[in-house]
């Protein structure tokens, strides 16, 4: 799930010098296949990329950008989400309450699915393929729903458009 492409570049570049080998990340995850739930780091033409590329930049430059930094923003941006609809002096009930009343699609590529019996998270992704070290998108993305026989489909909403003052 997920697979980012410098961080497993990484990795794999790391093991195989322990090895013996002298072979580049990029070459290891050429053409690996996974699912994603977030846009693609390298879609710089993505509003919420551009936004947390921004994020990253101002607040944490030495970093690396890649999926993990954008992951962890994205449930930063969710959690923020929460807090705004939880209230101006939050309770623990009350940012329950507020998630289980559903949270805005955010910038996962499909709806979240919160209630007061479901809390499944984004409900679709995306099937892409690692080319020249970054995720591609193969493809639309998917949901379903919980159930056992639940329709795999794909999705016709629209992606949510971050906003311009980054704040939810």
């Amino acid at each position: 799930m997920g697979t980012d492409p410098l961080t497993l570049g990484g990795l794999l570049e790391a093991y195989a010098k322990q090895a013996g080998a002298t072979v580049s990340g990029n070459a290891l995850t050429q053409g690996i296949i996974t699912d994603y739930y977030l846009p693609a780091v390298g879609n710089t033409g993505n509003s919420w990329i551009a936004l947390f590329k921004k994020v990253h930049d101002t607040y944490d430059p030495k970093a690396p950008f890649d999926g993990n930094v954008l992951y962890g923003e994205a449930v930063a941006y969710a959690f923020v989400q929460a807090m705004m609809k939880a209230g101006k002096n939050p309770t623990r009930a009350a940012l329950v309450s507020a998630i289980n009343a559903g949270l805005p699609q955010g910038p996962a590529v499909a709806p979240y699915a919160y209630s007061a019996t479901n809390h499944d998270g984004v409900t679709g992704g995306y099937i892409g393929m690692i080319k020249n070290g970054a995720l591609v998108q193969q493809g639309p993305v998917y949901v379903t729903d919980a159930t056992p026989t639940g329709a795999v489909t794909a999705y016709t909403g629209s992606e949510q458009t971050a906003p311009a003052s980054g704040m939810p």
